[in-house]
């Protein structure tokens, strides 16, 4: 006799449709055994999850807590626009909202990537944070934490959409029109998060995906050494968005061998085998030495002459990058080179004796940008590590993100100056972002880090060097680089090297609330 298990992992076998989460779906298997009606009409596409309605409620009710200010916790307190906020990000949030709507010029931020450790955010800040862990089974009565098991979990996946559902809706309404937002996000979530987000901001606002090499020495994984994760990137309203460029990589000028008048350059070839067909990309070119070449075909131009062009008659029938008229006016960008195997052909259907490449100089490259790639090869998880080892953070934080990824973002949106918005700070990263990228090119970028008073383990590094929370380490990191950047710079005085520490406060008593006095960080200038 079969037990239920086995019993249960055959069903799976033959209706995994019917699965979600380790559990059966009785009306979907009733479907898939021919029970359920037919009903088109209830089908749409779309991602839903239990509690996916009441974490859309949670975002539109009012906050009830306030900011208070602690001056003497903050730098430079009466000058700084820079925050520090400590608390639940999702009640901050909504404080941020009545002063700062449509204002933030991007967000990044960092969220739990539901590896299978529980995380912390919860959806009613007025529990004590330790109150809140132990009722929602995150620690037992003496603060530990029990071991995850994302195997068996059965809301392994609803958890973390109900936790990030309500605070991207209040993150869309902090953008700007031309704001973007940034979110790192691994292999388990990513499909989740590009659904919510296509609900959130809208499908036509998704401006791409990144994929970014975390480490490269990895051996760990069944099948695959995991080595990468991702940046998923939305807008406000894509059409407002200027195109990213990318700072050109020194290492980038090596390629640039050739040197004419106008300086060095480099090149492309004008015919590509990937180019769809159009119809006024075929043409003759004629080469140094009197010959005429065009793609390879099977259609020609009638005239055997410089410039006659023809019409292809199928994907057979292959092009130039340029347009006749381009040609026409750009021939003294070509390069032709001899060539054994040219791919091109001669008005008598042999291959020709060149190839067709037109220039691109270094200076214009330096001078506009570059588009970005969709993958980042160059910043890894160590330059994180590096990072708060420079600041003697040695082993207060795992998993930091590096400066240099965000300062990346930071120079594909452009600019010097708006604010950025990090709404799960961790360490601080976003901050030195901003911080050094001001003293790099003199900029005027604020920003906003919120950040949870997660408790650190009592025998970490951390603590043990008086950091009691995650918050300690992100303040204790921001002072420290602006310390170093004081020493370094000089003079520093144009430079917005300082912060203002708020803390997240519920007022239980009602006090606040009963008086009116509720207040946000933007009200104490």
């Amino acid at each position: 006799m079969c037990s239920l298990d086995s019993r249960t992992s055959i069903l799976k076998e033959a209706f995994p449709h019917a699965f979600a989460e380790g559990r059966i779906d009785l009306d979907v298997l009733r479907e898939l055994l021919g029970e359920a009606a037919n009903d088109d009409q209830r089908e749409r596409y779309g991602l839903t999850w239990n509690g996916k309605s009441r974490a859309r409620r949670i975002a539109e009710v009012p906050p009830v807590g306030e900011l208070r200010p602690c001056p003497a916790e903050s730098i430079d307190w009466d000058t700084t626009q820079n925050l520090l906020i400590e608390g639940d990000n999702l009640e901050v949030l909504k404080l941020l909202l009545t002063e700062y709507h449509g204002k933030v010029k991007m967000i990044y931020i960092d969220p739990p990537y539901n590896t299978g450790n529980d995380f912390i955010y919860r959806d009613d800040f007025r529990d004590s944070v330790a109150n809140y862990l132990q009722l929602t089974g995150q620690t037992d009565a003496n603060g530990r934490r029990p071991p995850a098991d994302a195997e068996t979990s059965g809301r392994y996946h609803t958890d973390w959409l109900n936790m990030m559902y309500p605070r991207l809706w209040l993150a869309r309404d902090l953008l700007r029109d031309d704001g973007v937002i940034f979110m790192s996000i691994g292999d388990k979530e990513l499909a989740n998060l590009r659904i919510i987000c296509d609900e959130l901001f809208g499908e036509e606002n998704c401006l791409g995906c990144v994929a970014r090499v975390a480490k490269k020495t990895s051996n760990k994984g069944t099948h695959f050494a995991p080595s990468k994760d991702y940046v998923l990137v939305y807008a406000r309203r894509a059409e407002c968005v200027a195109p990213f460029m990318d700072v050109v990589d020194p290492r980038y000028a090596s390629r640039f061998t050739g040197c004419d008048s106008r300086g060095r350059y480099a090149t492309v070839g004008l015919y590509q085998a990937a180019l769809d067909p159009r119809p006024n990309q075929r043409y003759w070119i004629a080469c140094p030495d009197g010959s005429l070449a065009i793609p390879p075909g099977e259609v020609f131009p009638d005239e055997a002459v410089d410039g006659a062009q023809v019409k292809p008659a199928s994907r057979l029938d292959r092009v130039w990058r340029w347009s006749r008229e381009s040609y026409l006016n750009k021939k003294h960008l070509l390069v032709f080179k001899k060539s054994a195997r040219s791919p091109l052909l001669t008005p008598d259907g042999s291959p020709s004796k060149w190839n067709v490449y037109t220039k691109y100089y270094l200076e214009d490259r330096l001078n506009d940008g570059i588009r970005p790639r969709d993958y980042l090869e160059d910043i890894t998880n160590d330059l994180g590590t590096a990072a708060l080892k420079d600041l003697g953070l040695n082993d207060f934080f795992e998993f930091a993100k590096p400066p240099e990824l965000v300062r990346r973002l930071m120079q594909w949106v452009g600019g010097r100056d708006g604010l950025y918005l990090d709404f799960f700070a961790g360490s601080g990263t976003t901050a030195q972002a901003v911080l050094e990228q001001n003293a790099e090119d003199g900029g005027n970028r604020r920003f906003i880090l919120v950040q949870l008073p997660e408790p650190c383990p009592r025998d970490s590094v951390a603590a043990q060097n008086g950091c009691r929370t995650i918050f300690d380490i992100c303040k204790e990191r921001v002072r420290r680089v602006i310390a170093r950047l004081r020493d370094e710079r000089e003079p520093h005085a144009a430079l917005n090297l300082g912060y203002r520490v708020f803390r997240l406060d519920d007022g239980a008593d009602g006090s606040a609330r009963r008086n009116g006095q509720q207040r946000t960080a933007c009200e104490v200038k």
